[in-house]
């Protein structure tokens, strides 16, 4: 999502994309009875497929394979398609958006998809506290207030040694003790009375009936909490899919839900059948599916390739049927020859809207918790040497908002500056880290940890800041780890700098800006401030479009003035495909990679197999 598109998207600097090996049909362009493979990789094992937990690229490829929301990404960036909702419509006095659910429309065991699917997921989101939550609560009206409602307040208001339990772990900077108070915590919530579990839930569904959604036959109706001109483009995504309850329920007590194959629902145009953990995924097309006939690819073999090399030479080798292009291998694939060869398409070159940045930690972190540190740590690093000799193609980012995304009239960049950092500025970095260094009481900083993935070209990358940093004096360790384990790191918070990266989940610069507000999930350096809360939160309910694009203007300019991400580059895809397979769909915001309308020649496919 990381995505918040994230993102989280990765240093790694590829976009997930869905995977993998396989057989190859009989011949023929589909004929009927021939079987349409499609073999295509995902870079990284999923974190886990539940949708309303989902928070990473990879994750969401393969999610927007198998189940499906009110509406769909669209072929074109920005655009939404219908998908359980064959309709909707928007009344403008009521601030509400209205939904026609499908009747064709269902789960792969035959079961109608409902209105109380959704509602169900979308409580669920809530109670969960999942990174993505607060698209629910902040949007649609009266969610905040359940939301503010959990077994964490609930207990507080009744129990005075609990709340001190609470108010501890609060201002404990130590990790270790930390975890041992949140887990008296858990453990006090898991071990609620029957009366506290009775009291809860009356007080749970009694906010519940406040929200602004219901159902009336077969339309549901969303009202929203203020003005929000992309939330048509936000019910495209995974944490307003809709969840069947009963489905849900069996498998979660077996500990499969989003897990195992058998533990994922499936109610858009694939289903997944199998799922071999950290190997492969096999997808078949759903026979349920409301628009299988309109879906040309009858499998999808999905590999999982987590090093670049490996993945250059399964393409290379006729395993894949294509593959996003990283920077060192451009050269190879602009050439002409070379794709004359593989028998690929002209390649696919487009900025993806993806900003890939260094997290601190600014919560239990002394170190990092400190601007002047920061501030040195970010003015030091080398982003044009960088992208030309590293990255090639993509762009330095001396800014966070991405180049080319769009602002109110022109790109964002254009309207609030193309470079708010200095670039390469060691001078500058060396007196910040004197000050960072005084205000510490320190000669020498001690080293820092910096966890990465554990990709090959992830681990180049960062060993490039790592130079940059030594240069002024600072000692910094790579720490690469899977990049599952890495996203479980920056959640936990047990990093002090991490490498990250955020692609949109919609078409407006709030997508990336909110990404630092207090209460959000994908905060994971805990940068709380409340004048930025304000702006964020005063831009949410705006309606006067260029007051609103001003504070988002404002709220940019106070994240780069505190140093609160050191931001890397943003990324240019590229993409090759092979010249049997027509309508893949690249994007920025969303799934990266969606074979939805896509098609195979699958005779040419098994006469170049030969």
């Amino acid at each position: 999502m990381k995505k918040r598109r994230l993102l989280t998207l990765v240093l790694s600097g590829v976009m997930l994309l869905s995977v993998a090996f396989t057989g190859c049909g009989k011949g023929g362009n589909g004929a009927a009875g021939e079987k349409k493979v499609l073999d295509y990789y995902s870079k990284a094992e999923p974190e886990i497929l539940d949708a309303q937990q989902i928070s990473g690229q990879p994750d969401m490829v393969i999610a927007n394979m198998f189940i499906e929301g009110l509406m769909r990404f669209g072929k074109e960036e920005g655009k939404y398609e219908p998908g359980i909702a064959e309709s909707y419509k928007f009344d403008e006095a009521a601030n509400s958006y209205t939904f026609k659910l499908r009747k064709d429309a269902k789960w792969s065991d035959g079961t109608p998809v409902t209105a109380d699917d959704f509602f169900f997921a979308w409580r669920l989101a809530l109670d969960e506290q999942t990174v993505y939550n607060f698209m629910i609560s902040q949007y649609i009206k009266g969610a905040d207030a359940y939301a503010a409602v959990t077994k964490k307040s609930f207990l507080s208001g009744k129990d005075a040694s609990f709340k001190a339990l609470v108010d501890s772990a609060k201002k404990e900077t130590n990790a270790d003790k930390k975890k041992e108070i949140n887990a008296k915590i858990a453990d006090r919530q898991e071990k609620m009375t029957d009366a506290e579990k009775t009291e809860f839930k009356k007080i749970q569904d009694d906010l519940w009936s406040k929200v602004g959604v219901k159902a009336e036959g077969e339309n549901l109706t969303v009202q929203l909490a203020g003005p929000t001109p992309y939330f048509i483009g936000l019910t495209a995504f995974p944490v307003f899919y809709p969840m069947n309850k009963a489905f849900y329920e069996k498998h979660k007590a077996d500990n499969t839900y989003g897990l195992e194959a058998a533990g994922l629902n499936s109610n858009g145009p694939w289903k997944v059948t199998e799922w071999k953990h950290k190997d492969s995924f096999k997808l078949v097309k759903n026979e349920n599916y409301w628009n299988k006939n309109n879906i040309k690819i009858d499998e999808i073999n999905l590999k999982v390739v987590d090093k670049v090399e490996t993945r250059t030479n399964l393409l290379k080798t006729g395993k894949l049927d294509g593959s996003a292009i990283q920077a060192k291998d451009l050269p190879e694939f602009q050439d002409l020859a070379t794709r004359d060869q593989l028998k690929l398409q002209d390649m696919v070159d487009r900025p993806d809207y993806s900003v890939f940045y260094v997290d601190f930690n600014q919560f239990n972190n002394e170190t990092t918790m400190n601007v002047n540190i920061r501030k040195a740590l970010t003015l030091a690093m080398d982003r044009k040497s960088f992208v030309e000799k590293i990255n090639l193609g993509d762009k330095p980012a001396l800014a966070f908002v991405p180049e080319s995304f769009p602002g109110l009239s022109k790109s964002f960049r254009e309207e609030n500056g193309v470079e708010l950092i200095k670039d390469n500025d060691k001078e500058q970095a060396k007196q910040y880290l004197a000050k960072g260094l005084q205000e510490l009481g320190l000669k020498q900083l001690p080293a820092l940890d910096m966890v990465i993935e554990d990709t090959d070209i992830a681990q180049k990358m960062a060993v490039k800041f790592q130079q940059d940093w030594k240069e002024i004096g600072v000692t910094v360790n790579l720490v690469p780890v899977p990049w599952g384990e890495k996203l479980r790191r920056l959640k936990a918070g047990q990093f002090a700098i991490c490498s990250d990266g955020w692609g949109p989940d919609y078409m407006d610069p709030m997508t990336y800006l909110d990404l630092f507000e207090s209460t959000n999930g994908n905060n994971y350096g805990k940068f709380n401030n409340p004048e930025y809360d304000k702006l964020i939160s005063s831009a949410r309910t705006e309606k006067d479009a260029a007051k609103r694009m001003d504070m988002l203007y404002k709220a940019e300019k106070m994240l780069i003035d505190n140093a609160v991400t050191a931001p890397q580059y943003f990324r240019i895809a590229h993409y090759v495909y092979k010249n049997y397979l027509t309508g893949v769909v690249n994007r920025g915001a969303g799934p990266d990679t969606d074979f939805y309308w896509a098609d195979i020649d699958i005779k040419t496919k098994a006469e170049q197999a030969k």
